[in-house]
């Protein structure tokens, strides 16, 4: 016999939308409450320049290859040398950056937003467990 669990939450996909000034993109995502079911929006202002940058190293992706956001991440670790202005080695702060403290500062704003702006522009698809595929 089969028991069924009807576990409380999201019931639907996030939403996201991206809009865009002269310096900035506006990435909102549309989250539901866990308790509520109430659907709420956050807004985040991500600068050109951190998807130029993320761009950039797609650009040197061959089309149609995969890779992945760690690769990515380390690419924009030396461009940036972040691990070197927080005084640590370089593979400490790349776990750092996954998990740690440094997620918020670095990972969001540099990675991940930049890659969600490029999926919603169709130049890369951006699928589950940091795969990226760059389409144009």
């Amino acid at each position: 016999m089969e028991e069924k669990i009807n576990i409380f939450g999201w019931k639907g996909q996030d939403k996201i939308e991206v809009g865009e000034d002269n310096n900035n993109y506006e990435v909102i995502e549309h989250r539901q409450e866990k308790h509520s079911g109430e659907i709420k929006k956050n807004s985040h202002i991500i600068p050109k320049v951190n998807v130029q940058v993320v761009k950039q190293i797609i650009d040197q992706m061959e089309q149609h290859t995969t890779h992945t956001s760690k690769y990515l991440a380390r690419k924009l670790i030396n461009h940036y040398r972040w691990h070197e202005k927080e005084g640590i080695n370089e593979e400490v702060f790349m776990s750092a950056l996954w998990g740690g403290k440094y997620r918020a500062k670095y990972y969001f704003p540099f990675l991940y937003y930049p890659l969600k702006i490029l999926e919603d522009k169709r130049i890369i698809y951006y699928g589950g467990r940091g795969q990226i595929i760059r389409l144009k």
